[in-house]
């Protein structure tokens, strides 16, 4: 094998692990969702049931925290990137995560907003919720491996919609008072 064949073997084996590569890193496929009625749903059977519930806060730069929360029925695991502060809150019902909701902004000494709640999709049927700040996205992705279908995973995404130029400078303070 002379050094021009080496090479070429050597850019191909290069070129197969990058596909690899990238093809680990594949986000998956995006869940789609519906924005519900939040108290419509409260008062259907879903209202009444036990999710497994995740709850997210954002942090700084700003001065507030924004929260979010994800519902999901059982036989799904759930992964996060991390980057913000998780709780993994064991079953509860969207009424328990409404007074949830309640008790930590109070908590905290903030003051609650209308949080957005939507219907996430798997196959056709409904498998969850996110229950939201209005500046709080929340994405779900399905990353279930090849081979997996028992037990689908899931990953959950958030993005504080903030930013210095519209919402104040970090303080809570708007731009339009300095």
């Amino acid at each position: 094998m002379g050094p021009a064949s080496s090479r070429a073997s050597f850019g191909k084996a290069a070129v197969a692990v990058a596909v690899m590569a990238l093809a680990a890193c594949a986000p998956g496929i995006m869940l789609k969702w519906n924005q519900v009625d939040a108290r419509a749903v409260m008062k259907s059977e879903a209202g009444a049931e036990k999710f497994n519930a995740i709850r997210v806060a954002t942090f700084g730069p700003h001065a507030e925290q924004i929260y979010g929360y994800f519902l999901y029925r059982d036989g799904f695991e759930v992964v996060t990137d991390g980057g913000a502060s998780i709780e993994r809150l064991g079953k509860l019902t969207m009424g328990e995560v409404a007074a949830d909701y309640a008790g930590v902004v109070k908590r905290n000494m903030y003051s609650p907003r209308t949080l957005v709640t939507r219907e996430i999709y798997r196959g056709g049927g409904v498998i969850g919720y996110t229950i939201t700040d209005l500046k709080l996205d929340a994405y779900l992705w399905d990353i279930t491996p090849s081979g997996q279908e028992s037990k689908p995973v899931l990953r959950l995404e958030y993005e504080d919609r903030r930013t210095f130029k519209n919402d104040g400078d970090g303080r809570g303070i708007p731009d339009s008072l300095h």
